[in-house]
Formats: structure tokens, sequence, C-alpha cells
């Protein structure tokens, strides 16, 4: 009973808010609501409800608050929230997006800010996917709008800071695609081959200044297509180290990764395990260290502390850290040779087949756990412990279904490609599709 009459009390003052913030005249009158004073302290009593995902609607208690909502400000956290109205001694506002796990709210009223410490707002993170393009069962490429493109093993992907999203597609043909939602294009800008897998590229990178790259599978070619050429491409040669450099040895290579602050493309060969720098402009290329053998790798810079990168490990169902100022290479999450799914800390964790993986703006890595069929996230908690779990997607069992994280499937997800507001494309191999996880 008390939480019912608890519910109704808050609808009221909801709906009593709603009336006011209706009204065109935001200055203070006679209809209850009460002015700001410069002169006594903004304060906050308390908040309902205390936990909840986007565009929560949350009803702020207090005093001196005022009712022109153009002079107040709401934080969860360090991120503002939508204010829709106010009576003075309750503010109506929404969640803002992705704040942070556990929010401290903060008002603001011209200049004067208060916090609410006695308890933290707990925000829920929704994940949903759907198809933008591609449809299963189909078993060529076909370009066009987004409804009517087709493909055949769309199989890893990136992203400039436009919205282009660059697919390498492997079998019928072998080519490189992009792909705007915006635009709502999907096309080759290198037509490829049925054949030659030299046009059969590995995990494409972008640069700090939107050209997209891509390394053919015999490690010893790679692609640039700059939007101020219209992505035209051009092929460039790979060259032994010069006299400053060191000497390294070619072999299969599916990944390249642009350092976000040199430039520079780093890639890093199958059989040897040699992790080797290239020059985009020179073409040398040298190697950096000597990392794990006999594995298939993906690879991706830390955008916050760009001298690490990460090394997904295809056959060795591990996922490494490499620190390129120490050259120190240890394991983070899986164990290497062993293979399963298992969630929890990241060592003890078991992937299988890990492909193309992705740093988010929030510090989250992302990575797509082939083998197993589903998107994966590794995080670190307040005692900086690394933590594997999974997204999306059901451990061990292939389908396809959009949806939320209860329904969705996938079989056999290869590219993960990460946009500035979090959301992330994903190509979904074997279903022939790309699909977007929003994340709200």
């Amino acid at each position: 009973m008390e939480k019912i009459k608890k519910l109704m009390g808050l609808l009221t003052a909801m709906a009593m808010i709603l009336m006011i913030w209706s009204c065109d005249d935001y200055k203070p009158d006679t209809f209850g609501r009460q002015s700001y004073d410069p002169n006594k302290p903004v304060e906050i009593t308390g908040f309902e409800p205390d936990s909840g995902g986007l565009s929560t609607k949350v009803i702020i208690t207090g005093n001196n608050f005022g009712s022109d909502i153009s002079k107040i400000k709401v934080y969860f956290n360090e991120t503002p929230a939508p204010v829709i109205g106010s009576d003075g001694q309750h503010l109506y506002v929404t969640t803002p997006r992705q704040p942070g796990d556990e929010n401290v709210i903060t008002v603001e009223v011209e200049g004067k800010k208060t916090s609410f410490n006695q308890k933290k707002f707990r925000y829920k993170v929704m994940y949903v996917v759907r198809t933008i393009a591609g449809r299963k069962g189909t078993g060529a490429f076909k370009a066009g709008r987004l409804s009517e493109a087709e493909f055949q093993f769309p199989s890893t992907i990136a992203i400039d800071d436009q919205g282009s999203l660059f697919i390498s597609h492997w079998r019928v043909p072998y080519c490189f695609l992009r792909i705007n939602e915006d635009e709502n294009i999907v096309e080759a800008l290198l037509p490829g081959s049925n054949t030659d897998t030299k046009y059969a590229f590995g995990a494409p990178t972008v640069n700090s200044q939107g050209t997209a790259y891509a390394i053919s599978d015999n490690g010893r070619t790679f692609f640039t297509f700059d939007p101020l050429e219209g992505w035209s491409p051009r092929e460039r040669a790979i060259l032994p180290a010069g006299v400053n450099g060191t000497p390294f040895a070619f072999s299969t290579a599916h990944s390249l990764a642009a350092h976000p602050v040199t430039g520079d493309l780093y890639t890093r060969y199958y059989a040897n395990g040699h992790l080797v720098k290239i020059d985009p402009f020179t073409r040398e290329g040298t190697l950096v260290s000597e990392t794990l053998t006999g594995s298939d790798s993906y690879l991706v810079f830390d955008p916050v502390d760009p001298d690490i990168l990460y090394i997904a490990y295809h056959t060795l169902h591990c996922i490494a850290k490499f620190d390129l100022r120490t050259k120190e290479h240890t394991i983070y999450a899986g164990r290497s040779g062993q293979y399963g799914w298992i969630d929890g800390p990241a060592l003890d964790a078991r992937l299988n087949t890990p492909n193309q993986l992705i740093v988010a703006p929030n510090g989250n890595l992302y990575f797509a756990d082939r083998g197993n069929h589903c998107i994966r996230m590794i995080t670190v908690d307040n005692n900086g412990q690394a933590i594997v779990s999974t997204v999306i997607g059901k451990g061990g069992v292939a389908g396809y279904q959009d949806g939320n994280p209860e329904d969705a499937l996938f079989n056999n997800p290869r590219g993960l490609a990460v946009t500035p507001a979090g959301d992330i494309y994903i190509t979904d191999y074997e279903n022939n599709v790309v699909r977007k996880l929003t994340i709200e």
C-alpha cells in the first residue's frame, strides 16, 4: 500500500511539472512554483526512481531549484541530462545516454552546484541488434541501396568519422566495400576478383585523416582508399626493412591497425608471429617484436593509451596486450590453446576463435567471439581486474535473429566497428548480413 501511495505521489508530481512546463511563461508566478533565491543554497533531498536506462523519467526533489529551466542544469556524473520542467522543489529530467554504471546526480542553478551523495542512480545498459544490409542465404555480392544489397561472407569492417563503413568481402568476389547508412548506399570501391586472393583483404583500419587501409591476404601488399581521392584504390607493395630497420619475414597477414597518433600501420604475420610497423608513405616495414606463432590475429590500438596494442589470436583462443614502449607481451584474456565459453575474470574466461576487436568510447573492449557465435566485452572493475562478459548472442548457439540479448543469434560473426556514439556494426559472416548493435 505504501509503494502504491508513493507511486501515485510521483505521478502527481510529474503531471504537475508537465502542466507547468507546457505554459509559455517561465517566470515566477502564483501557481505554486518557487523562484530561485540566489541568497539560499540549492538542495537535493532525493530522487526517484533509482535506476533505469536511456530516457528514464526521473523526479529530483529538493529546494531552491527555481522554475526557469533555461537556468537549470542537471548532470549524471559528468553527462548533462535534459531538463523537462521544474516547480522549484521538483525537477523532471530524463537520463542521458550511457553516463556510467553508477551516477552521482548534480544540479546547477546559475552557476551554483550541489550533488546528492546519499545514493547513486544505477544506469542499466540496453543492447538491441538489427540487420541493416544483406540477406541470409545469398551467394554473391550485390551493390545498391541497403535494402537491395547482398553479400557472400562479409568478413571484417572499419568505420570513419563520417559514418562510412569499409568491409573486406570474401568470395564471389573478393573485394572491398563501402556502406553508408545516411547515404543509403552499398558500393564496391575495389571490384576485385572471384579467383585472385590478392583481393582477399584482412581487417581494415582507418587513420585520423579518414584514409582507409587494407592488407592483402599474401601479406606483401596493402591498399589505400583516400576520401580526398574519392576512395580510389591505390596498391602499395610493402618493402623490406632498410638499413635502419630490423628485418622481418613475410607470411599471411589478416589485419592492419593505424596508430592513433603517428599514423604508422601495424600488422602481424601468421607463420612467424612477427609484429611489423609499416610507414604508409615510404611503404617500408620493420620488425617491432616477435609474438606468438602459428595463429591468425586481429589488432587494435587503445585510443586512450595509444602505445597499447591488443592482439586477438584466432586459433589460440586468447587476447594479448602489447606495450610498444616496453615491448612487453602479456595474455590479457583467455588462455592460449584452450577454448570454450566461460565469462568471468579475464584470465579464467574461455574464448573460441576470437576475431576482430574494438575499443569503444567508454573504454570497454568488445570482440567478435566467432566460434561462440556471440559478441563479448572486457571491462575493468573497481579493483583493476579485467572481466569478460557476453553482451549479445548465445554462447555456442548459431542462428539468425535480431532483437535483444535474450533473443539475438549470430552465425560466426567476424568483424566489429564502433561509432563515436558507441554503437557497434557487426559483419555476421555466415549469415551474409551486416548488423548494428545499438547500446543505450
